[in-house]
């Protein structure tokens, strides 16, 4: 356990000292004789309303698309997809960069019983394509050269792309293709439990995992969301987070096709160019719900300058959904702070926790205020389990530990995915004997409500995003002039940060000060083209300041620890201000 986990702890009095179990049940879902079992259900409902997307483009400018119309364009993907001679279950790889057309692509596939698999949109540009291409490649070589669906100018460039091209033949067809076909109105009878679609772990460079996800998840996901929420017809939704991550499909958009509720998107490059044009759409639209992880609010507070010459009215909002990274209550509160003087209510901030593999946010707290936080709180609530899910807290031999002791937070219920796509040893160790899944993350229990403290796997979100360190490593160890098993990538966070940074310690084999920083930057940049991230921070320490065990595991966490205690701020190198610091 970490010094800052002990330390809240001891702090935390009113811990029940008799053994009461960390286990949080979530109850049942509300079910009725109309109550959906499959996506097609949902869409064929909501195409009987008045509701649709809106669409805002890159350049500002808006489309509006109705459910009516979305059904529709969906029926002329499926008729498509036939003639490609397509079978239920076969499964369909996304690269598609329109919030629209993958839309309609997801649900034409659903209308014919096959399995849409997004990847990461590719943004074609030499720093980035390396990573992206690479997780492209290994997913069409993984499902065996399938279908990949894209849009003409990603299409365009794959002759151009030496990758893809030693794959051998695959199909390639366009969005625009599709939808120049005649509606096809007779729908595949999918089961509950069949794969709806396969979601790629994020983070892993080259190999990615699918994680199969079947109706019965993703509903049952959706209809425990909105009994323990509240949601309704009524809310209208906004979403920057990109449609082919869990979040933006899941949770800002199937949920909304099931509500049958005004939805907004908008892309992400707009959002980082202009973070405050997320709350004049909130204004614009009278928005009641949306999501972002810490780092989008540390982003609105950065620009408190203009907050204070701007003019908005956030009464309509009900729900900022908060997560995807590590929470920091004083960036929350401060969000809180700036935007009261615009009718933002003190209770709209909501902490969260989800993940891919249990079909995104499974846990949500209303217990977040100014008045019950504070700026020094060393971690955030994210609330208790929604119906059909349950929590429990385990230790090392998998026993199930008090409430108020941090340990592996484990899930288990109607949202958990069956397992990885043909990946038996993933699956092993996913899941144990009692049917339970090892989520990887460290947390406690207390009156049912969980609070995560840590994660257990060697994995570092910055921005919303994962990054495997295993990966990092490997990339800096690339590098001509770097020690062999002597490197260690980890998430730091000094004072007054509002997410994790990128540490990077590494044994040069020189130590000279001129090739001491030719290297840090042939570092940096093979790590910003390998892995698509860039290190805020790396530390050249002898081969023996890297901290190993018995057999040779390299010590991360207590690196972290010495970073944070400033143990390296004599050999800190900040990569982007180009300076020691």
């Amino acid at each position: 356990m970490l010094n800052h986990q002990k330390e809240y702890l001891a702090q935390t009095s009113s811990i029940d000292r008799s053994f009461k179990p960390a286990i949080a049940y979530g109850g049942s879902v509300n079910l009725s004789q109309n109550s959906p079992t499959t996506l097609v259900e949902i869409l064929q409902t909501a195409a009987t309303t008045e509701q649709g997307i809106t669409y805002i483009q890159p350049d500002k400018s808006e489309k509006f698309q109705s459910y009516k119309d979305l059904f529709l364009e969906a029926q002329k993907i499926l008729s498509g997809l036939r003639k490609l001679g397509l079978q239920p279950q076969d499964r369909v790889v996304f690269q598609i960069e329109s919030y629209q057309d993958f839309i309609s692509a997801f649900w034409g596939c659903v209308l014919g019983g096959f399995i849409p698999v997004p990847v990461t949109h590719i943004h074609y540009t030499p720093k980035q394509v390396n990573k992206t291409v690479s997780k492209l490649a290994y997913t069409l070589q993984m499902l065996e050269q399938p279908l990949l669906l894209t849009d003409a100018s990603f299409a365009a460039e794959i002759p151009n792309l030496p990758e893809l091209l030693q794959l051998g033949k695959f199909p390639v067809r366009t969005v625009a293709e599709l939808c120049d076909c005649e509606p096809d109105s007779n729908f595949y009878h999918s089961q509950p439990d069949d794969v709806a679609v396969m979601m790629l772990t994020s983070g892993s460079t080259g190999m990615p995992k699918g994680v199969l996800l079947s109706h019965k998840n993703l509903l049952s996901q959706t209809m425990g969301s909105v009994q323990m929420n509240g949601f309704t017809r009524e809310d209208i939704s906004l979403n920057w987070i990109p449609i082919d991550h869990v979040a933006g499909l899941i949770y800002f958009h199937i949920r909304d096709v099931y509500l049958g509720s005004r939805q907004i998107h908008f892309p992400l490059q707009l959002f980082l160019q202009e973070p405050l044009i997320w709350l004049d759409l909130v204004d614009q639209f009278r928005v009641s719900i949306a999501f972002g992880p810490n780092f989008a609010y540390s982003l609105v507070n950065d620009c408190a300058g203009a907050n204070l010459k701007r003019q908005w009215d956030l009464s309509s909002m009900k729900y900022f959904l908060n997560g995807a990274e590590a929470i920091v209550a004083k960036t929350a509160r401060r969000f809180l702070q700036l935007l009261t003087p615009h009718r933002l209510a003190p209770t709209t901030m909501r902490p969260s926790w989800g993940m891919a593999e249990i079909s995104s946010g499974v846990t949500f707290s209303n217990n977040f205020s100014l008045s019950s936080t504070t700026d020094d709180d060393l971690f955030v609530e994210v609330g208790a389990p929604i119906p059909g899910v349950d929590l429990r807290i385990v230790d090392d031999q998998n026993h199930v530990v008090a409430e108020g002791e941090i340990g592996a937070l484990q899930v288990k219920g109607l949202t958990v995915t069956s397992g990885y796509y043909q990946n038996q040893e993933a699956n092993q160790q996913a899941f144990t004997e009692d049917g339970w899944f090892n989520t990887g993350d460290l947390g406690f229990l207390k009156d049912g409500r969980l609070t995560i403290s840590g994660r257990q796997k060697d994995v570092i979100i910055i921005c919303g995003n994962n990054y495997y360190s295993h990966d990092i490593e490997a990339a800096v160890e690339e590098v001509k002039g770097v020690e062999v098993t002597y490197t260690a990538a980890c998430a730091v966070r000094k004072p007054g940060d509002n997410t994790d940074r990128l540490a990077i310690f590494f044994s040069a084999t020189e130590t000279k000060e001129n090739s001491l920083k030719t290297l840090i930057q042939k570092i940096n940049n093979n790590v910003v083209e390998k892995i698509g991230v860039n290190s805020d921070y790396l530390i050249p320490v002898p081969k023996e300041t890297i901290p190993k065990t018995a057999i040779g595991k390299i010590q991360r966490q207590e690196l972290r620890k010495r970073f944070e205690v400033g143990e390296f701020n004599q050999d800190l190198y900040n990569v982007r201000l180009n300076t020691n610091k």
